[in-house]
């Protein structure tokens, strides 16, 4: 027990960490400590090295130290924990397996529900920590054994990989949620809770312009274009276009209502003579309107995103930018662009935020002017113009919106 470093049978290191191995509940454990070996190294560890080495040996044993600290007063807290409950209910404490993740985040209670969508993003999360724990940490096998290093080590994984502010912290607050002490779970103290969330640089999507839409729509091939067009049309995410039922559409009243797959939210959209052309062109081949486009989203959700991103690349139109201070591209136009797109000419036009918010499910006012209201400061300022009073802006009003139409292919 105590520092390890691997080596390879020539005698070089195999890793530039330290590891430290200790034993918990009668089971050894070997962990990467995180501190990087430096300076000359001995040929064992009996030995004395450099003083850079040692110092580095230093810090790796105040690391185990702690380590083995934690893990004795985890082990009595589960202890003093398993006699209260045992106490009060008359049972053992449960341990939760690692394998049942996803069962106990479906019966975490939910404020405004869970859509399918959702869970099974939430579902991928939730395994890949837990194939990254089985790959680094195989001796723990409960939601019980997994401590404050080993979700730091979680997360420094994921932050290595360029993952951005917003999907760190959506991760993190997951797990958080997950691992709150409980007695059905083992968990006596949440390995997340002191972990800080990261500061969030947003890049939002950018708004197409009506001439960079009917060039977009020239260059879409047949099962990308109706697709697209609806999307343009109703600013719906790509996968309830994709999904679009027939038993949605109300022909007679010219009207669409769908559930959103990401909120869950109902979606009220009128349907206007560009989509109702297209919807009519579909032959009645199932429940979905497009259903080469859904076989396809159901098969490879990517294949849309290729060809949508061809077809931009042909219209010349820039989909990335650079994120910050990091070599990483961000997406600013894809198909979530036109949803920013229909947003932002709504509102632009005086559209009023309660219609808008009944078209894209949308719960709160906040979201929608966060992320989704991007206008061109030329017609904001003309909607300003156009309909505040004279007084206020010294300029004559003309129309009672500007005119912002959505293209006809």
């Amino acid at each position: 027990m105590g520092l390890e470093i691997t080596r390879k049978k020539d005698g070089s290191l195999r890793s530039k960490w330290w590891y430290g191995r200790f034993a918990v509940n009668g089971k050894n454990q070997c962990v990467n400590l995180g501190i990087e070996i430096k300076g000359r190294v001995p040929s064992t560890l009996r030995e004395l090295g450099n003083p850079m080495f040692e110092r580095s040996r230093a810090q790796a044993q105040a690391k185990l130290d702690l380590l083995i600290e934690e893990a004795r007063s985890i082990r009595t807290a589960e202890s003093h924990l398993e006699k209260l409950y045992e106490i009060k209910a008359g049972t053992p404490l449960e341990q939760v397996p690692l394998e049942d993740l996803e069962r106990e985040y479906d019966m975490l209670p939910s404020k405004k529900g869970r859509s399918t969508q959702w869970i099974k993003t939430q579902h991928a999360v939730l395994r890949h920590f837990r194939d990254y724990i089985r790959a680094q940490f195989p001796q723990i096998q409960y939601m019980g054994q997994v401590t404050p290093p080993v979700a730091k080590s979680w997360l420094y994984h994921l932050e290595k990989d360029g993952l951005a502010g917003e999907s760190y912290n959506k991760k993190l607050n997951l797990l958080k949620s997950l691992f709150q002490p409980n007695a059905g779970t083992g968990v006596v103290r949440n390995p997340f809770v002191n972990i800080p969330t990261k500061l969030k640089r947003t890049i939002h999507r950018q708004p197409f312009t009506p001439d960079e839409l009917k060039r977009i729509i020239n260059l879409c091939d047949p099962v990308l274009r109706p697709v697209f067009i609806t999307g343009m049309c109703t600013a719906m995410r790509k996968g309830d276009c994709c999904r679009l039922r027939w038993d949605s559409l109300d022909l007679e009243n010219n009207f669409i209502s769908v559930r959103t797959s990401k909120t869950g939210e109902t979606a009220e959209i009128p349907l206007f003579s560009i989509l109702r052309e297209i919807v009519e062109q579909q032959p009645r081949q199932g429940e979905y309107v497009f259903p080469e486009a859904e076989k396809m989203y159901r098969e490879n959700a990517n294949g849309l995103s290729w060809r949508l991103g061809n077809a931009l690349d042909a219209a010349g139109i820039k989909r990335h930018a650079p994120q910050g201070d990091r070599n990483k591209r961000v997406t600013i136009r894809d198909f979530h662009s036109l949803r920013t797109t229909w947003i932002t000419m709504a509102l632009t036009a005086g559209i009023p935020m309660e219609l808008v918010r009944r078209v894209t499910g949308h719960a709160t006012v906040e979201v929608v002017l966060e992320h989704y209201f991007r206008p061109d400061k030329d017609a904001f300022r003309k909607a300003l113009a156009g309909n505040l009073p004279q007084i206020l802006t010294g300029e004559p009003q003309t129309l009672p919106f500007p005119s912002l139409p959505l293209p006809h292919p």
